[in-house]
């Protein structure tokens, strides 16, 4: 059973950036316990990276870049330079209390392990995994195994942001999105925000539909977002990024108690708003963000 979002996976430059943005900009911490600065985690396998984990209430921001050491850069590099070399989310990471088990039912369902071949006839499989994109409307899928690390209360830094209220995604089909994180995953849409049977929950101003697909309380949750049209700004993303994928990562959803407060925080330290502000919602640009659209509402 996947009861959280463990992670969002964000690729970008290099982790002076990553700092600059998610440290500075967004008053977080890292966690050094598991990414010490300042060089960070160096994973070292088949996709060489520099991590940085910064927390957010019981989940957290995963800051992926290129090897800064020499090492020969892999996929993450690449997916960077496709997003103009500055970078842009990269995978979701959902929490499994049963490994085996989910893992399992996901090959049984269709999606494409990444391991190698022979890592693959492992039975049951017991470590973090991905599954392809191409089977996860063009979702970098990532399962994580239970754990005994938890950040707890020590990485509230400013405080301004206090949870991840949501990953959003884009997709030119809901019922495929539906299909997807409920039949496949095993989730189930919040139908009083977004009845299916209306063709999900539509936000006028921004001539989109959505989904809101919760994991649990405090949790995070799947917010799947369908433009109405072909020439909004939602909708040139999705044709740009995932359209013959039907879907991609669009942005991450962090939550605060006052909405004009926490801009007034991030514009103090040097990120750009776009659109308008309201009691509600406000948006981040992600030119000044490593390339990550940042949405912050009201817990």
């Amino acid at each position: 059973m996947f009861d959280r979002i463990h992670h969002a996976g964000i690729a970008i430059k290099d982790l002076g950036i990553a700092q600059d943005v998610f440290v500075k900009g967004l008053g977080l911490l890292v966690d050094e316990t598991r990414s010490p600065l300042p060089d960070g985690n160096l994973q070292r396998g088949p996709d060489p990276t520099d991590i940085l984990d910064v927390p957010i209430g019981g989940m957290e921001l995963e800051l992926n870049a290129p090897p800064s050491d020499g090492t020969t850069p892999g996929g993450t590099h690449r997916f960077v330079q496709s997003r103009g070399g500055v970078g842009a989310l990269h995978h979701i990471c959902l929490h499994s209390d049963n490994v085996p088990d989910d893992v399992a039912h996901l090959r049984a369902s269709g999606l494409t392990q990444l391991e190698s071949p022979e890592e693959q006839e492992r039975e049951p499989w017991r470590e973090v995994t991905f599954f392809h994109p191409k089977d996860c409307l063009g979702i970098l899928l990532e399962i994580w195994r239970t754990e005994n690390h938890n950040v707890g209360d020590n990485y509230q830094g400013a405080g301004v942001f206090t949870g991840m209220h949501h990953i959003g995604i884009v997709t030119d089909d809901l019922e495929k999105a539906r299909h997807f994180w409920c039949n496949i995953i095993g989730l189930r849409v919040d139908t009083l925000r977004s009845p299916t049977l209306k063709g999900g929950k539509f936000i006028e101003n921004e001539n989109v539909r959505i989904l809101n697909i919760p994991l649990g309380k405090n949790s995070g949750e799947i917010v799947a977002v369908s433009p109405q049209d072909v020439s909004s700004g939602t909708a040139r993303f999705l044709e740009k990024y995932g359209g013959k994928s039907h879907g991609t990562m669009h942005h991450i959803s962090l939550e605060t108690e006052d909405v004009k407060s926490a801009i007034d925080f991030v514009e103090g330290n040097g990120l750009k708003r776009v659109g308008r502000v309201t009691e509600e919602e406000a948006w981040i640009h992600p030119a000044s963000a490593g390339g990550v659209l940042i949405q912050i509402v009201k817990k």
